[in-house]
């Protein structure tokens, strides 16, 4: 969900030194009661976010335990990964990209451990969204596997915690560029600006029928405009101004949370904070993981060629830039922290990688950076 990356933009406030100390304490109360450990045992190494950062993003669709409504498929069993999204911020901490893989990729899947000890055997190809069902620690580690990258950490938020974030901020400014008559998502709006909060909000970036082609692809270009819009709001100078929704929107968002064990610890979450504290809304970039049509079933999609070229980059630590029409330079204030950060986060060279090291996409590639104004259907 996107509410995922709302947490990590809250951290990265929080750092700024507004009601640190409350602020944390809470953030971490809340967290260190959903952490979840391996289930085959053994210890998640505690990270301390020198060099590169790399972390998991998953929205749970499932509905146990939910209070704020009924969100579609009710009676569908087990828990599937709604959204997932990889965060690469590089070792300057001045660069991040953020890759949504789409839940109907088919891959191999590892062996995994259920809560209770069982296991599951490794399958050849298997659709990604459905290892979430055995355990967050199996997406993480089919994703290790399908992308080569050292992904350790992850974020997990469900339905409840995503109308609660969009709540805390006053609602999402976002942009339909036709008319979206929706009942499956229940979303009813036209076309043009729209302020979108509590469930209207969760209609708006689960909408897979009311806009586009009705694909998962399709959702993920409409998701990304809006996280793009959280992260303006949620960095707005009207936010950072005001301690009681600053308050709000840290509590709001890290009350559905889970997360692996290393990140239960309020140090951690800081020193994660500092991360992205200096990465600049132009330098962040939002894309779709570059994906073709599965041969046994068109309904599914397989990471493309390109795709290599995206894990090679992020394995290799250098910038991602997009080469199609949603392309947009890098910000020429990329040295500064965003406004309200604390520079003092800022890592000793202070700037930017060289333009000269990014590897640009192909045309085909979609998604968009932070800083950049779009329309869902577009």
């Amino acid at each position: 969900m996107a509410v995922a990356f709302a947490v990590v933009a809250v951290l990265v406030i929080a750092a700024g030194g507004i009601y640190v100390a409350t602020l944390f304490a809470r953030v971490s109360d809340n967290i260190a009661a959903n952490s979840v450990e391996r289930p085959e045992g053994g210890t998640v190494e505690v990270p301390d976010w020198k060099g590169p950062v790399n972390l998991l993003i998953m929205g749970s669709d499932t509905r146990a335990g939910l209070t704020s409504g009924t969100y579609g498929d009710d009676d569908v069993e087990g828990s599937r990964s709604d959204t997932l999204m990889l965060l690469h911020v590089n070792a300057a901490h001045t660069d991040a990209t953020l890759v949504s893989i789409p839940r109907d990729t088919m891959t191999a899947r590892p062996e995994c451990t259920y809560p209770d000890g069982s296991t599951s055997p490794a399958e050849d190809v298997a659709q990604i969204n459905g290892a979430f069902d055995v355990s967050p620690f199996c997406t993480l580690d089919t994703v290790r596997e399908m992308t080569g990258i050292d992904v350790d950490h992850f974020v997990v938020v469900n339905f409840d915690g995503f109308i609660d974030i969009t709540n805390a901020v006053g609602g999402v400014d976002v942009c339909l560029a036709e008319p979206v008559s929706d009942p499956d998502s229940g979303l009813f709006l036209d076309a043009g600006p729209h302020t979108v909060q509590g469930t209207e909000a969760l209609a708006f970036v689960r909408t897979r029928y009311g806009i586009g082609d009705g694909s998962d692809l399709g959702r993920i270009h409409t998701q990304q405009t809006y996280l793009s819009a959280l992260a303006r709001k949620v960095k707005s100078a009207g936010t950072l101004a005001n301690p009681v929704a600053l308050f709000s929107l840290a509590d709001a968002a890290t009350r559905s949370v889970q997360v692996d064990s290393a990140l239960s610890d309020t140090g951690t979450l800081v020193g994660l904070a500092s991360t992205l504290a200096t990465v600049d809304l132009g330098n962040m970039t939002l894309l779709q993981m570059p994906a073709e049509d599965y041969p046994y079933d068109t309904n599914r999609v397989q990471p493309s060629f390109e795709a290599e070229t995206l894990w090679a980059a992020l394995r290799a630590d250098q910038p991602v830039r997009l080469g199609g029409s949603d392309a947009a330079p890098a910000s020429d204030e990329q040295q500064d922290a965003p406004e309200g950060g604390d520079t003092s986060a800022a890592p000793d060279e202070g700037s930017a990688p060289p333009e000269d090291t990014a590897v640009t996409l192909g045309p085909d590639v979609r998604g968009q950076t932070a800083d950049k104004t779009t329309c869902a259907g577009g």
